[in-house]
């Protein structure tokens, strides 16, 4: 359907740190935008039913750009951040298949 390749993250907050969290997502979303590659637009999702649960995603230009940012050293420490404030965090590469 289309070469849209997006990250998907799956976060488990530790309780209490889910203000830091939000705050560390927002720094990092600052340190994407300085790749020579950025993502476009990203989306931290907060469950309604329980606040420890985050869902972030975004898209990215090709899957080498993606590439490129979990290699950039300040990228891994803005991600290293968000791991800090989790008991868990689920990251990966998705491609767009289908909409309705």
């Amino acid at each position: 359907m289309s070469d849209a390749v997006y990250t998907l993250g799956v976060w488990r907050v530790i309780p209490g740190n889910e203000a830091a969290f939000v705050a560390a997502w927002e720094e990092l979303g600052v340190i994407f935008g300085r790749l020579p590659q950025p993502p476009g637009k990203g989306t931290l999702l907060q469950s309604t039913s329980d606040p420890t649960l985050f869902y972030s995603f975004g898209a990215w230009p090709d899957l080498a750009a993606i590439q490129a940012m979990r290699d950039d050293p300040e990228a891994q420490e803005g991600i290293a951040r968000l791991r800090a404030l989790c008991t868990e965090s689920t990251p990966g590469n998705f491609r767009l298949v289908a909409q309705a």
